[in-house]
Order: structure tokens, then C-alpha cells, then sequence
């Protein structure tokens, strides 16, 4: 057997499990979804699963990491030389995009118990990456007023709470639309740590 063939049972079989893993946070909610639950709709055995993870959290976790390698590919930083509001996030519109694509997911997640977890992993993620970015954006010569840490969560904070309200919402914004409020709140904010 070729390593290219496995590759792709691999794959394909990594595949299942995350399929069956968002399924059934849809249906269930994440805290209620036991392995068995997760084996038997993505139709492998229970050995195959844990040849694979640990866990259904480092099932979750695999797939955030994943998101996060796709938002960092999506992002473009840029240089804190440009002109005042040429500053723009670049992980928030592919995020936005992607919480749109995935609405019956994040709604089956965002603000519900049996979503904590799942919500935890994701600003943690968007924290790792908006820190970055922060950290790019700011001139590290002069000390801020306000510690990074702090921006880095205002910034998240700001981004989720936006992301949320539009996910409640049946007015018709559009992912650009979103990320345009969500660049003019939190670049006002953070614009402070520049004085």
C-alpha cells in the first residue's frame, strides 16, 4: 500500500469524524455527544477512532487548529506605515465568512452551556492570532498606554460580541458589512494605544 493511499484513508476517515462531530453539535449540543455517538454516524469502529484522537476534544481541537491555519492564510498584515484607518484586521472578514457558512453550527454554540467549550477553543484561537496582529500594528519603541493583553481582548471581545449579535439578527447584513463595523469599533479603540 502506498503512503499516498493511506494518506488519503486518512484523511478521509479524519473527515467522517469531524463531519459527524459538527452534526451532531448541531442536533445535540457538544457537551451531550458521547464517542459512540460520534463512531456510529461516521460509521467507523471505536478503535479507528482512537487511532486517531484521544478524545472528541482533540477531535475539536484538530479542527480549530485547521481553522486557524486557514484564517492565517487568509490574512494578509498589513505594514503599521500606511496611512491612519488603512489598518484592517485580516483575520475577521475569512472569520466572519466562515461563521456564515457554518451559521446552524455557531448557532447551536454561541451563547448555549453545552457550547462553552467549543467557544473557549475558538477565542483562543482568534486571541493567538488577533495578539499577532496587534503586536504588528503597534510601534514597539514607545511603551503603550494600555498593555497589548488588554487590546488583544478588547479587540477578540469586541469581534465576538459582533459576530454574535449578527448571527441573532434577521436584518440583512453582509459578512463586509459586519467586518466594516467590527474595523471602525475596534481600530477606535485600540487607536488609543498609539497616544
Amino acid at each position: 500500500m502506498t503512503a499516498k493511499k493511506e494518506d488519503r484513508r486518512v484523511q478521509r476517515t479524519r473527515g467522517m469524524l469531524f463531519e459527524a462531530l459538527m452534526d451532531l453539535i448541531v442536533e445535540k449540543g457538544y457537551d451531550a455527544i458521547t464517542i459512540q455517538d460520534i463512531i456510529d454516524r461516521a460509521n467507523i469502529g471505536r478503535s479507528t477512532f482512537y487511532s486517531h484522537f484521544l478524545d472528541k476534544e482533540q477531535l475539536l481541537l484538530e479542527n480549530v487548529d485547521q481553522l486557524r491555519e486557514f484564517l492565517k492564510e487568509q490574512r494578509v498584515i498589513p505594514s503599521s506605515q500606511g496611512e491612519p484607518g488603512e489598518y484592517r484586521f485580516g483575520f475577521s472578514l475569512a472569520m466572519i465568512q466562515h461563521v456564515q457558512s457554518h451559521k446552524l453550527i455557531f448557532r447551536a454554540v454561541a451563547g448555549k452551556q453545552s457550547g462553552v467549550l467549543v467557544i473557549y477553543h475558538i477565542k483562543r484561537m482568534l486571541t493567538e492570532i488577533a495578539r499577532e496582529e496587534i503586536a504588528a500594528f503597534l510601534p514597539s519603541s514607545t511603551p503603550p498606554i494600555i498593555p497589548q493583553e488588554v487590546a488583544t481582548e478588547f479587540v477578540v471581545n469586541t469581534f465576538w460580541s459582533i459576530v454574535t449579535w449578527w448571527m441573532e439578527q434577521s436584518r440583512p447584513y453582509s459578512a463586509k458589512e459586519i467586518d466594516q463595523m467590527f474595523h471602525k469599533l475596534a481600530l477606535s479603540g485600540i487607536s488609543a494605544l498609539e497616544n
